[in-house]
């Protein structure tokens, strides 16, 4: 089992810097019936302070305190009485954990809540969600758990992997607890490699929350955040029935606009009708008036023509009498409309209150229900609300309007925020594409006159070869023609001589030929020399 317990926290007690002991150690065991509780805390204190009986309902009957020593440091123990039994109201959960509080004043060190290994039920986990709500959120973080028969690890070694497995409530509930969790074989209490383990929670706990413990005033405001979260909630109770009031009264209000409109349209209808059979009547009596008179007139020298005249009068009549009732039926026709009309809004309206009504017998009744769930937890807070319900509301009505101004004025600068920031980026966005731009087009000059640089030392070079062949030929011609020079001046020599021999005698005559055929000789070797040195592809002989 040490080995087991070793292997889940080699992990989480790595790389821990010691924390310095704390003398006194106050601990609380929460868990449901049956969890082994007091088996747990029978192990932990190394002897049976606790009845461990086993039986289908409760065996602690009362909160039961105990002190011990472990390793030289204090131990005070409280055990429970079904403090997570899930029927339990938050206000009688806050009741009792105020009362543990009391007994390990000034409070508790970390609680120990005791979990059975198996299934994580419902019921566990909604007894866990009571301690968030009715002991506040930071409440985990004085908290871990404890896993009972640890021998069962050794028969189902699966359970361990169901442990450490990051999907499961059971996992996500030990990661609220920061991650403390330890496994205890009550069936082997001589065992105390596990509470040392425990012991070494504790400290870890000790180190997380500075050595503080879990106070009266930390669970005041818990409650105090309850009942702000209650009168929000409240708050957006009344907010919803005035919304309702609103709508029904708007309704209403087009409902006997509407209505009045028909009423006004109806008056004006018997208006016209009354007027158009007054005219009628009128010019009925003016009729009757003027065929009298000519009745009386002619009487007796057109009774032919005036019965004639009578009974195209009456034809006349008739038809004003079908005009009449023709109009009449179409009058009776409107106010039948206009009477289904109302009747359909009447229904309308009749439907919509039922709806009205059915929606406020839902809220009522919803309401009622909670005020049951609530009426325990209100008698102890009543007085206290009543005193502070008019300043609350009204602080939290300023509260919601100042954050309501402030997070319209925080969306107004983030949107000018944003819309600064992204002319900000936009504008450098398109000067660094400018200088990239002109860093690339300075590339491209530079390399230009990098080529043309290297082509024109190449070209310096070659001008300099070319420089030196030029020399070079410049220096041969002006051998070539120094050697010209030579033959020229030799030829005159020898054009002179000649002109000399001739004027001496013959006898010298075959001599002098001799010498100057020799001497010509070597002119055209010197000649041709100085040609082939050149390049000339020519011999003078």
């Amino acid at each position: 089992m040490s080995s087991i317990n070793g292997q889940l926290y080699a992990v989480s007690c790595a790389g821990r810097k010691p924390f310095p002991f704390c003398k006194e150690i106050r601990l609380v065991l929460l868990g449901k019936t049956g969890s082994g509780k007091s088996s747990t805390a029978n192990t932990i204190l190394g002897r049976k302070v606790f009845d461990t009986k086993v039986s289908g309902s409760t065996v602690t009957q009362h909160c039961h305190r105990a002190n011990g020593e472990i390793c030289g440091r204090s131990l005070t123990l409280l055990d429970t009485l079904g403090l997570l039994v899930t029927h339990q109201t938050p206000l009688e959960v806050q009741s009792k954990i105020r009362r543990s509080i009391s007994l390990l004043y000034p409070g508790p060190h970390i609680f120990l809540i005791v979990i059975q290994i198996r299934e994580f039920t419902q019921g566990e986990k909604d007894a866990v969600q009571k301690i968030r709500l009715t002991m506040g959120s930071h409440a985990l973080g004085f908290a871990a758990v404890v896993f009972t028969h640890g021998e069962l690890l050794e028969e189902w070694p699966c359970i361990k992997h169901c442990l450490l497995d990051g999907g499961t409530d059971l996992a996500q509930l030990v990661d609220e607890c920061g991650g403390r969790f330890c496994v205890f074989n009550n069936h082997n209490s001589k065992n105390r490699d596990q509470v040392s383990e425990l012991l070494i929670l504790v400290d870890r706990v000790l180190q997380g929350n500075g050595g503080s413990c879990y106070s009266i005033k930390m669970l005041q405001t818990a409650v105090d955040e309850q009942i702000e979260n209650r009168l929000m909630d409240e708050k957006e109770e009344l907010l919803k029935l005035d919304l309702e009031t609103a709508i029904k009264e708007s309704y209403e209000r087009e409902l006997l606009m509407v209505r009045q409109q028909n009423q006004k349209e109806i008056e004006e209808l018997k208006k016209m009708h009354e007027m158009e059979k007054e005219k009628e009547e009128k010019q009925a009596r003016e009729r009757e008036d003027d065929l009298r008179w000519k009745m009386k007139e002619n009487e007796r020298k057109e009774r032919e023509r005036t019965f004639q005249e009578v009974v195209r009068l009456m034809e006349f009549c008739r038809e004003e009498m079908e005009k009449r009732e023709a109009l009449q039926e179409k009058l009776d026709k409107v106010t039948q409309m206009l009477e289904e009309q109302v009747g359909w809004e009447e229904k309308l309206r009749r439907a919509f209150e039922e709806k009205i009504q059915k929606n406020r017998d839902a809220s009522e009744k919803r309401e009622r229900e909670m005020e049951i769930q609530q009426i325990q937890r209100e008698q102890t807070t009543r007085e206290m609300e009543e005193i502070k319900r008019v300043a609350l509301q009204e602080e939290l009505d300023n509260v919601t309007r100042c954050l309501e101004e402030q997070r319209r004025r925080e969306e107004d600068g983030k949107k000018q925020m944003e819309n600064l920031l992204r002319r900000e980026r936009e504008e450098n966005q398109r000067e660094r594409e400018i200088q990239m731009e002109k860093q690339r087009a300075e590339k491209r000059r530079t390399m230009a006159l990098q080529q043309e640089l290297k082509l024109l030392r190449m070209k310096m070079e070659q001008l300099k070869r070319t420089e030196g062949h030029l020399r070079r030929q410049l220096e041969q011609k002006e051998r070539s023609v120094k050697g010209a020079c030579v033959l020229k001046k030799q030829h005159e020599r020898r054009i002179l001589l000649t002109k000399l021999t001739k004027k001496k005698g013959g006898q010298t005559n075959s001599t002098i030929k001799t010498v100057g055929g020799y001497m010509q000789e070597m002119g055209l070797l010197g000649l041709n020399a100085a040609l082939a040195s050149v390049g000339t592809p020519c011999c003078i002989q």
